[in-house]
């Protein structure tokens, strides 16, 4: 697929509508981020989340200077592109970090799914660093997405307040996994990245919706064997 630039001032703008969301992306996390820290009780479960969406603030935002810039300064391009990748996978840790505290796993137990969570994490690092591949975070993305909606589907069998928000979060980010591999595009203007950005968004405001509903009573967890 051709890639689309513009010109502002001089200024060459590669594909402007994937930076475009990328910013919105960046707004919208970092405004919840900063919403957990407002509205809801301090704890490590909301904490985690809060990490989460920081550093998916951080991706976007980075992404949308690496998309800018194109492949104009190779060097610059890939340097921002392995930090973008990075800071997704720290997202991911985080998120799964704070299902592992939804969970309430009693010890020894939630410290050894916390250690797999961390050398997972590290194993993913290497990883970029070695192969600056967005689709290794792709890999690690999809397994984070697949324990995290699991986890919240049980609970919400249980009736478990505000994992139904999580669960159907995590479903249209499965459907921005597949957008994105299949390249699923309407046209060059609006390509798969761009579809897969704009989905992205009512995913992290559903994930929100469903921790400040949470948030009002972490004490419940997903082992919950009754209302």
């Amino acid at each position: 697929m051709e890639i689309e630039t513009i010109r502002i001032a001089g200024l060459t703008i590669s594909e402007p509508v994937t930076s475009f969301t990328d910013v919105i992306l960046a707004i919208i996390s970092i405004a919840l981020c900063i919403r957990i820290r407002v509205r809801m009780h301090e704890s490590y479960f909301t904490n985690a989340w809060r990490f989460f969406f920081l550093f998916m603030g951080l991706s976007t935002g980075i992404g949308a200077v690496a998309h800018g810039i194109g492949t104009l300064h190779s060097a610059a391009f890939s340097t921002l592109w392995m930090v973008m990748n990075l800071c997704c996978s720290v997202a991911v840790y985080w998120a799964l970090r704070a299902t592992i505290l939804f969970t309430r796993i009693t010890p020894p137990w939630n410290k050894i799914f916390q250690a797999v969570n961390v050398g997972t994490l590290i194993s993913f690092i290497g990883l970029t660093l070695f192969n600056n591949d967005f689709e290794i975070f792709k890999i690690h993305a999809a397994v984070g997405l697949f324990l995290i909606f699991l986890t919240h589907l049980i609970a919400y069998f249980r009736s478990h307040q505000g994992s139904g928000w999580i669960v159907s979060g995590m479903l249209l980010s499965f459907l921005t996994v597949l957008i994105h591999t299949r390249q699923i595009s309407i046209s060059n203007w609006f390509n798969y990245k761009d579809i897969s950005h704009v989905i992205m968004m009512g995913s992290l405001l559903l994930i929100y919706g469903g921790i400040y509903r949470m948030s009002r009573n972490l004490r419940l967890s997903v082992f919950r064997s009754s209302i």
